[in-house]
């Protein structure tokens, strides 16, 4: 056996031990397993054709993957074995390691691994285990079970071993603490190589005690095949030995990067492809999804943890600009309702008291509500007001509007002194009132009433717009409501800009709410806060203001 069939073999065994870990995907979510490790075991026909079954999978095991030693199935419910193999493992069975395995926290999909020792099963024999975690399918992370597969250290050592006693080649395979774990003279196992000083995780060659060590690093059992060889006897022919060296130390480099840059691709491809979508979002495409279903159920979540979070920030920034583009539309049309106050406000004046020196007293009382009500409407810009203000600035229509309708209303304010100094935004009652007076008080041939008041609820303070018009079905008012909370255009423009100011100003749950009172008519409640924070309110008058 030369120095180049060593590099080949190391590849092979590698192979079969990825073969070998691999064999349990085929069979640990087959219907008969799971339902045998699921359900407590039964005295009838059914679950002994199911434990035939679970033989029959251990036995294509056996028959399918060359050199497997044994194979055996715990079942975790109640802690029975089903063992297929050979017939002298007896009653003295151990399979506490395989068990161990499944009492962990943090147990995965992925197989455990144990090195080359005395078998449990066969005490004789040193042979290495695999035991992989059997899940129940329709339970995530929810163990079941344990298939545990041996294979004897005699196969593992026809991959390194030579035929050529006349090549004095020694071969082995060490573990990451420098102790011997297969040789084909079974005293040496377990003994320490002497060659602690390679240990490093890599492949490579060294002179070490006047012999040419040459060693393979096996990454994921953390093993290293070694081959040994005399210098003495390299240098019989140096020309060859430097070209095997070489051909070695290239082959070695070759299949590492090769190995590595697989293992790597794959492990990273899923984060890799997370990265180009998260970049995607952040360039505005709120339409990029990510899918990554085979890489497992944690990829799997992450993935529709991710597909979620992007749909919630498109929702957020679609609700953001309409938000915007609603606050943009009320300053423009508060800039645009904007007059000269001083003008207004003197005019109204002079003709109020030209109408008293006349004897016009209803006129006059018209005029000044009126005077009144636009000095209010101003506010010298000011967004939001004190309720005591509101209260007069509606009390000033209502006087107008009496005169009016002499006939056919008359209207109360009863707001306890208490709610005074409650933060509104300006002109929210008089909407609601010229609504009760259009829609409510016009119908009716008898006289009615509009009534304002206020109360505490919780934190909150309800204002209250009451009338004894004609009043709307339940159905007509649930409808209102909810046309309130879509911004349906179909809601009247003035009743619809109070609640969404309202919202603006305040968020949810706060606007108007319409419901059926006891006087037949309807009530209209204004939910506000005790207090407005004062920075909201600011940056609105900023916003506003013309002066």
């Amino acid at each position: 056996m030369t120095m180049q069939q060593l590099e080949q073999n190391t590849l092979n065994l590698e192979d079969y031990l990825k073969n070998i870990e691999s064999t349990p995907d085929n069979i640990i979510n087959d219907k008969s397993l799971q339902e045998y490790l699921s359900n407590p075991d039964e005295d009838n026909l059914e679950f002994t054709d199911k434990v035939d079954d679970v033989y029959k999978l251990m036995s294509n095991i056996l028959g399918s993957k060359r050199n497997i030693l044994y194979v055996y199935v715990y079942k975790l419910l109640n802690g029975k074995e089903l063992y297929l193999g050979p017939t002298k493992a007896g009653n003295k069975s151990d399979f506490s390691t395989g068990i161990g395995y499944l009492s962990k926290r943090d147990i995965t999909g992925s197989p455990m691994r144990t090195s080359f020792r005395k078998d449990p099963v066969i005490n004789k024999e040193y042979t290495l285990s695999i035991y992989r975690p059997i899940f129940d399918i329709y339970r995530i992370r929810q163990p079941i079970g344990i298939l545990g597969i041996s294979v004897s250290e005699d196969v593992v050592a026809r991959f390194y071993s030579h035929t050529n006693t006349n090549l004095p080649l020694e071969t082995f395979i060490m573990d990451g603490n420098g102790m011997i774990i297969s040789h084909m003279n079974k005293n040496r196992i377990y003994a320490d190589a002497g060659l602690k000083n390679i240990v490093h995780k890599q492949d490579g060659s060294k002179e070490i005690n006047g012999k040419l060590v040459v060693y393979k690093y096996v990454k994921d059992w953390d093993w290293y095949v070694v081959g040994t060889l005399p210098i003495s006897y390299l240098l019989r022919d140096n020309n060859v030995m430097l070209l095997a060296i070489f051909i070695i130390v290239i082959i070695t480099f070759i299949v590492g990067i090769f190995i590595s840059y697989g293992f790597s691709k794959h492990l990273f491809k899923p984060f890799d492809e997370l990265i180009y979508r998260m970049s995607r979002v952040s360039t505005g495409d709120m339409e990029t999804r990510i899918s990554l279903p085979t890489y497992g159920p944690d990829f799997q979540q992450v993935s529709q943890g991710f597909n979620i979070m992007v749909e919630h920030i498109d929702e957020l920034m679609k609700k953001i600009y309409e938000e915007q583009r609603q606050l943009k539309e009320i300053e423009f049309k508060a800039l645009q309702s904007q007059i000269n106050p001083h003008f207004l406000y003197n005019t109204l004046e002079s003709i109020h008291w030209q109408a008293l020196l006349c004897g016009h007293h209803e006129i006059s009382t018209m005029v000044k509500a009126l005077a009144g009500f636009y000095r209010i409407s101003l506010s010298k810009g000011e967004a939001i007001i004190p309720l005591k203000n509101e209260a007069e600035h509606v009390d000033n229509y209502m006087t107008i509007q009496e005169i009016r309708y002499k006939e056919k209303m008359e209207s109360y304010i009863d707001i306890p002194e208490e709610f005074y100094d409650v933060k509104i935004p300006k002109m929210t009652l008089q909407p609601l009132v010229e609504n009760a007076i259009y829609h409510g008080l016009r119908g009716r041939e008898a006289k009615g009433f509009i009534k304002i008041t206020a109360e505490r609820d919780g934190d909150d303070i309800i204002v209250k717009t009451i009338d004894n018009g004609t009043g709307m079905t339940l159905e007509q008012i649930s409808k209102l409501n909810q046309t309130l909370e879509d911004n349906d255009s179909s809601v009247g423009y003035g009743v619809r800009n109070v609640h969404q100011r309202i919202k603006l100003f305040l968020g949810s749950p706060y606007g108007l709410y319409y419901e059926s009172n006891e006087y037949g008519g309807v009530t209209v409640n204004v939910r506000l806060r005790s207090e407005i924070q004062r920075t909201v309110g600011d940056e609105f008058v900023q916003s506003v203001d013309c002066r």
